[in-house]
């Protein structure tokens, strides 16, 4: 696997919407952009569309037990 730098995977992830996309730009492997992901604690774009549907529910659950 080609090095690719830090600046460069949260660059990508930050802009793309899936991991697909994020890992087509950089031209490489979904895996690989994943791995890329865990080592230098980037949140990748999947993970990041869980957290904030998980903080959309919580908020909506917040407002019905009002």
């Amino acid at each position: 696997m080609r090095s690719v730098d830090r600046e460069r995977v949260e660059r990508v992830a930050r802009l793309y919407g899936s991991n697909q996309a994020a890992c087509q730009a950089l031209g490489i492997a979904l895996r690989s952009f994943s791995r890329l992901c865990q080592r230098y604690g980037v949140e990748t774009p999947y993970a990041r569309q869980r957290r904030r549907r998980q903080e959309c529910r919580k908020d909506w659950q917040k407002g019905e037990a009002a």
